[in-house]
C-alpha cells in the first residue's frame, strides 16, 4: 500500500511540474531580433513582374497573421504564379499557421493529389509540398512549406514540435507559411511545374532576405 502511495504521489508531482512548465512557456515571449519585410521582395525580378493584390479584412482576421503579402506575377512569355507569404511572430497566442490542405479545398475546389517533392535551387535540394486541387473547370499546381528558425518544414506535425521545441529553447516561435500557385493550362501539369520551379528559383533570396531567421 504504501509503495502504492508513493508511486501516486510521484505521479502528482510530475504531472504538477510539467503543467507549471506549460504555463511558464505560455506566457514567456521571445521577440525576433528584427520584423519581416516583405518590401524585401521585388515586384520585378528576372523576366517576371508582380502587382501586390491586398486581402480582404475577413481573411485578415480569419488569419490572424502578423505580415502578410498577396502577389501575382507574370513573365514576359504569359506565364504566371501567385505568391502568398503569412508571417505569424508568435504562435502561442492563437495565431498558429492554419494548414493550406483545410484552407485549399471550398467552393468547390477539392484537392486531387498531394504529396512532397524535392526541387534543385542553385545545386541543393528544396523540399515543398506539391498540391493539385481543382473543380469541374480548372485546375491548379500549388506548392507551400513553413519556413522556421529550424529551417524549411513541410509537416504540420513537424511544425507543433518545432513550437514546443522552440519554446523550451526559449528563442522566438515564429514562423512563416509560404505558397505558389499557377494554372494548369489544358491538362498538362508539367508547364505548371516548370513555371513554378522557374519562378522559385529567381524568388527564393529575396523571400529568404524577407523573413527574420
Amino acid at each position: 500500500m504504501e509503495k502504492s502511495a508513493h508511486k501516486y504521489y510521484i505521479v502528482i508531482g510530475l504531472l504538477l511540474v510539467a503543467g507549471a512548465l506549460t504555463v511558464m512557456l505560455r506566457n514567456i515571449r521571445v521577440d525576433p531580433e528584427r520584423p519581416s519585410d516583405f518590401s524585401a521582395i521585388p515586384l520585378e525580378i528576372d523576366s517576371w513582374e508582380g502587382t501586390e493584390y491586398p486581402l480582404a479584412d475577413f481573411t485578415l482576421e480569419v488569419l490572424k497573421a502578423t505580415n502578410t503579402t498577396s502577389r501575382r506575377y507574370v513573365r514576359s512569355d504569359g506565364a504566371e504564379v501567385s505568391l502568398f507569404i503569412g508571417y505569424f511572430v508568435d504562435q502561442k497566442y492563437g495565431s498558429q499557421i492554419h494548414s493550406p490542405k483545410h484552407c485549399l479545398p471550398g467552393g468547390g475546389w477539392g484537392i486531387i493529389e498531394s504529396h512532397k517533392q524535392e526541387i534543385e535551387i542553385d545545386g541543393q535540394q528544396f523540399a515543398v509540398n506539391r498540391v493539385v486541387i481543382g473543380n469541374k473547370k480548372m485546375r491548379e499546381v500549388v506548392y507551400y512549406w513553413f519556413r522556421t528558425r529550424s529551417g524549411v518544414l513541410t509537416n504540420e506535425y513537424a511544425l507543433k514540435l518545432d513550437l514546443v521545441l522552440n519554446s523550451i529553447l526559449l528563442r522566438p516561435t515564429d514562423a512563416a507559411l509560404i505558397r505558389l500557385v499557377a494554372n494548369v493550362r489544358g491538362s498538362d501539369e508539367a508547364v505548371a511545374d516548370t513555371t513554378l520551379r522557374e519562378f522559385l528559383t529567381s524568388i527564393h533570396k529575396p523571400i529568404e532576405k524577407s523573413l527574420p531567421f
